[in-house]
């Protein structure tokens, strides 16, 4: 099954928003196994109850979610956005680790990407008569 994502969605306001919760969430999701392990290897438990694993389970649910979106805008960022096949390449070698590499590439590479593209479409915003702002067409094929 294949969804398009337009490059005016991949980089517009919503989108960064939704982004930076979701690496946000993500780091909280690396910071909340590492705690977990540290914590049973300091307190010498090799298990988890099954008790306490539903209720971490239940509180990574959003942790999880946040991740699976950042993994999925993040590599349709890194499809989009032109750059050499070796670069690329490089990227999905590092794909398996994506709990780390995700929120990187986002702090590293999107967000940078973002702010220059700010400054090259803000001359092609144009507000419609319902006072809501879209990018015109042409300006979003002339993108890089």
């Amino acid at each position: 099954m294949y969804f398009f994502v337009s490059r005016a969605w991949l980089f517009s306001r919503t989108a960064q928003r939704i982004y930076l919760l979701c690496a946000i969430l993500d780091l909280a999701l690396l910071g909340t196994q590492i705690g977990i392990r540290a914590a049973m290897r300091v307190s010498g438990v090799v298990t988890i109850p099954n008790g306490t694993r539903m209720v971490l389970s239940l509180l990574i649910v959003p942790e999880m979610i946040g991740t699976a979106v950042l993994v999925v805008g993040m590599t349709y960022c890194w499809l989009a956005i032109g750059g050499s096949c070796g670069r690329k390449l490089v990227w999905i070698f590092y794909i398996p680790w994506f709990v780390i590499t995700m929120p990187v590439y986002y702090f590293a590479v999107y967000r940078r990407f973002v702010s220059n593209l700010d400054g090259q479409t803000s001359s092609a915003l144009v507000t419609t008569a319902d006072s809501t702002t879209q990018l015109l067409p042409s300006a979003v094929r002339r993108l890089p």
